[in-house]
């Protein structure tokens, strides 16, 4: 690890870190230079890659600083620190009290639903979970007593809805019956969408950073909304993710192969603009999602698949990993999803692997007929009739 400390800005130091990039250039930790009653004292506020600038630096000192003279709030980072300890522990102290005032699941529902998902979600989130609660969680464990709920309760609420082939692997889900935009891609059309990547990239029908925008979809299984807001600083490449900051459910990080980092390693960056996928016209700003949207619709056209938007890209993935992984939380650390429930949502039926599925079984049938061993009929002595039996003679 690097020594050499470097002056940023009045009270501002950093390191290197001797080989890991932040971006173009070497992560950088930064600590923070200042006298507390007449002592000279430095303390660490993090890496570059954990979101610290020098100008956040500032912002930081400024305000220690201003607690010091005004004598409100903490005036190092040591006391905003076990200040941060205090409050949580009071918040757990609160939350404990409050869970032991609630009586029954439908109690919690109720205030999860008035505090967290009538204020953060969207309204296609809001009526997602509220379907799920009334249709499947409610009905099973929503009278139960808190205290009296067992992981057993619980994870058969999880696993009602799954169905499972013969190996207890998953290959859907048994939806409610609502009216689904998507629906399940086969591989041929994946393909056909890929080829039809590839012609546009060739001809240049299409402009590079919707094409690359669309096959990042397809290999990371990432929601539109999360590429397009991507900055280079949240790819990681020494550790192949992606950390978004910004998803649905808040920061993510999510693991990507090599191919979808390649695919992002060969968008041409521009100094000066920070996120990946660019506008077209105005280089500093986000690609608009309605060019890729209509970039999109022409590219389905073109490989001859139906009824296919964005959003069906990311249920495909999910089912592809539903199916891959008899572990479900390896698939929800890919596609972002933060509960069992939400994820298996997008898993739908393979018909093609259910057919595979069949030939195997078929295979197996025929295989155990083949090496079942011979069968030798014995032969039995004849049975002597009565009325040449001894005994009927007597």
């Amino acid at each position: 690890m690097a020594t050499n400390w470097i002056t940023a800005a009045r009270g501002i130091r950093y390191r290197r870190h001797p080989i890991r990039k932040h971006g173009a250039r070497l992560d950088r930790y930064f600590t923070l230079r200042f006298s507390v009653g007449g002592k000279q004292v430095e303390e660490a506020l993090g890496w570059a890659s954990e979101g610290w600038t020098v100008a956040k630096a500032q912002d930081k000192l400024a305000e220690l600083r201003k607690a010091q003279r005004t004598g409100q709030g903490a005036a190092t980072l040591r006391e905003e620190a076990e200040a941060n300890r205090r409050a949580a522990r009071q918040r757990a102290e609160e939350e404990a009290a409050l869970a032991r005032r609630l009586r029954t699941v439908g109690d919690l529902w109720d205030r999860y639903a008035k505090e967290v998902v009538a204020v953060e979600n969207k309204p296609s989130t809001v009526r997602q979970k509220t379907r799920m609660w009334t249709r499947r969680i409610a009905p099973a464990i929503g009278h139960m007593p808190i205290a009296e709920v067992t992981e057993e309760d619980a994870g058969a609420v999880v696993r009602a809805p799954l169905r499972l082939d013969t190996a207890g692997r998953v290959i859907g889900v048994s939806e409610p019956k609502v009216n689904r935009r998507e629906r399940l891609l086969t591989g041929g059309e994946v393909g056909a969408l890929m080829k039809a990547l590839d012609a546009a990239e060739a001809n240049w029908t299409e402009c590079p950073q919707t094409v690359a925008v669309i096959r990042a979809v397809i290999l990371t299984g990432a929601r539109i909304s999360e590429l397009l807001s991507l900055r280079w600083s949240d790819i990681r490449r020494d550790e192949i993710e992606l950390h978004l900051r910004d998803s649905k459910t808040g920061f993510s990080r999510r693991p990507i192969s090599t191919a979808a980092l390649a695919v992002l390693d060969n968008v041409e960056r521009m100094p000066g603009v920070e996120y990946v996928f660019r506008a077209v016209k105005e280089a500093t700003a986000p690609i608009a999602y309605n060019t890729v949207e209509k970039a999109f619709g022409r590219i389905v056209r073109q490989a001859g698949v139906k009824r296919c938007t964005l959003h069906t890209l990311r249920h495909w993935f999910a089912t592809m990993t539903a199916n891959s992984v008899s572990n479900a939380r390896v698939g929800m650390a890919l596609t972002g999803h933060k509960t069992v429930v939400t994820y298996m949502g997008y898993v739908h039926s393979d018909k093609e692997q259910a057919r595979a599925l069949a030939e195997q079984l078929a295979a197996l049938a025929s295989g155990l007929a083949e090496a079942a061993p011979n069968v030798v009929a014995l032969a039995l002595p004849r049975t002597v009739p009565k009325a040449a039996s001894p005994a009927a003679d007597g």
